[in-house]
């Protein structure tokens, strides 16, 4: 090396230090010691800490705008299934119920009336019919014997005449009977059909209501703990109001907590390893919650059904979050201040020469950085112990 580039090293060496000493006031001088970029995993994985919670949260719905009169259970309580937790006022869906079954009653008499005429309507429909069928078929042997006397001279032809004009309208009018029946029967069926509708439709609103009323007795649908109640004794709560939650415990999921350092390795649909009494098993992320007031992130896990019964009992658990761990890759010490940008300006070393770079990093990990490019495995960066040299 002539003497030109030993003075252009020396010199970049001289400002570099110059530069750290700076930085660092009054302490003692910093160190220069080199990193030699190789190839080797990188892992970003990295582990914390998870309480079991219930997965779900199961709300009962007000039926009705009523009161509360009654509380057998308190938020904080567990609660069986089917066990009581509240009571509501019954008063309004009594009176409800009363008057279905009274309007009922009602239609069902009016129906079997209909049904009683239509039978006495019936008979007398059929009375009627039967005497002009038996009018005609009268008319119809006085026109034969006439016809007889005509031909043996003993009538004439106008009283012939005046018979089978008789009967023509007898026939006719047996016709219209007939059709009037048929019209009025038609008519009491319809009357029929209507009511039963009608019953058909109080019975379907009495069901509700009777539902309605069983759900008064606020029942808990689910194993768990009791954490909301609407009111207390006394209180109006309005339709479709949530009366209670409940954390159903026969469904589990791990919350995992992190700082928040690790918020870019946490994403939903991410694999989990769960450790719990010794034994491993695989979870996936659901929901990542980064509250800004918070020096931490919390993220859901949840596990296999198969899985589910190892949860059980167990309050704190082991999390090892599966970030985007990388093989055989270029990489270098992950050093203070590389997580602030992944495009670095270095001082790397070749030879005798001390040359200006930029160096592109991937994936962060624990203790190694991937390099995507601006350097080859094998070469030397000057670095600051415990500092960095680089250059944003």
């Amino acid at each position: 090396m002539d003497n030109r580039s030993r003075l252009f090293v020396f010199s970049l060496l001289a400002i570099l230090a110059s530069v750290l000493f700076a930085c660092k006031g009054n302490s003692d001088k910093s160190e220069i010691k080199t990193e030699v970029v190789d190839r080797g995993p990188v892992v970003a994985s990295f582990k914390c800490q998870g309480s079991v919670r219930a997965a779900n949260v199961v709300s009962v719905l007000n039926p009705l705008r009523n009161s509360v009169v009654a509380v057998q259970k308190m938020p904080g309580e567990r609660v069986e299934k089917g066990e009581l937790i509240m009571q509501l006022d019954k008063t309004q869906i009594l009176d409800e119920i009363a008057s279905l079954n009274n309007q009922i009653q009602q239609k069902e008499n009016a129906l079997e009336k209909n049904r009683l005429n239509a039978r006495s309507i019936q008979l007398d429909l059929n009375q009627s019919e039967q005497a002009k069928k038996a009018r005609v078929q009268n008319m119809q042997n006085s026109l034969e014997q006439q016809e007889k006397l005509l031909e043996a001279g003993g009538t004439s032809q106008a009283r012939v005449d005046q018979i089978k004009q008789n009967l023509l309208l007898a026939e006719q009018d047996l016709n219209n009977q007939a059709e009037k029946n048929s019209i009025r029967l038609q008519q009491l069926e319809m009357d029929e059909r209507n009511l039963t509708l009608q019953i058909q439709s109080f019975k379907k609103s009495l069901n509700t209501q009777r539902a309605i009323l069983q759900k008064t007795d606020v029942k808990a649908p689910v194993s768990g703990i009791l954490l909301e109640l609407a009111g207390n004794v006394g209180d109006y709560v309005s339709l479709d109001q949530v009366l209670v939650k409940i954390a159903d415990e026969s469904a589990l999921k791990i919350v995992g907590t992190a700082g928040k350092n690790k918020l870019s390795l946490i994403h939903a649909g991410g694999k989990v390893e769960v450790l719990v009494n010794g034994e491993k098993f695989m979870g996936t992320i659901g929901q990542v919650y980064d509250d800004e007031n918070s020096e931490s992130v919390s993220f859901d896990v949840f596990v296999a059904e198969n899985e589910q019964q190892k949860l059980m009992g167990v309050e704190n658990i082991e999390l090892l979050v599966k970030a985007n761990d990388k093989e055989n890759v270029l990489r270098i010490l992950k050093l203070p201040g590389m997580k602030l940008s992944q495009h670095f300006d270095v001082l790397l070393q070749k030879d005798d020469e001390v040359v200006r770079t930029e160096i592109v990093l991937g994936t962060f990990g624990k203790d190694y950085c991937e390099i995507i490019s601006g350097v080859n495995e094998g070469d030397v960066i000057l670095v600051e112990d415990p500092s960095t040299a680089m250059v944003q």
